[in-house]
């Protein structure tokens, strides 16, 4: 299942692809598509910290609320995706992805939408979490 901010602006993408938790509870793995120009990347991401249904509440009271932060990540490795809501209604979506292959490349980047494009995120990775209870 696939999980996207809908950011009201074409060029800007953040999309979790094929969200994958792990039947042992220890994290999961997505595809994640990025776009902020002039950057784009599509890298495996996996996270285990916090546990995506942590991560989902965390993003659904910045939706309440418009401030607090929402990371998920891995606990001992850098990659993250990081929400931010200022308290203006405005978020910024951020992150590091790491390539760990022979190049060892890293992408820094950062996205700014509004509280309203976390809906269509929290839905997508809601139906992720529910499909796996049942």
């Amino acid at each position: 299942m696939d999980a996207a901010l809908d950011t009201h602006d074409a060029s800007r993408v953040f999309i979790m692809r094929n969200v994958e938790v792990f039947s042992d509870g220890s994290g999961g793995v997505c595809a994640l598509e990025i776009v902020s120009p002039p950057f784009s990347a599509r890298d495996r991401f996996y996270f285990d910290t916090p546990a995506l249904t942590t991560f989902i509440e965390q993003l659904a009271n910045i939706e309440r609320t418009l401030v607090g932060e929402a990371r998920l990540g891995q606990q001992f490795e850098e990659p993250y995706v990081l929400f931010r809501g200022n308290g203006r209604g405005h978020i910024n979506v951020s992150g590091l992805l790491i390539d760990q292959s022979e190049h060892g490349q890293k992408l820094e980047f950062s996205l700014t939408t509004d509280q309203t494009a976390l809906g269509s995120l929290i839905a997508g990775l809601r139906e992720v979490t529910d499909a796996r209870a049942a």
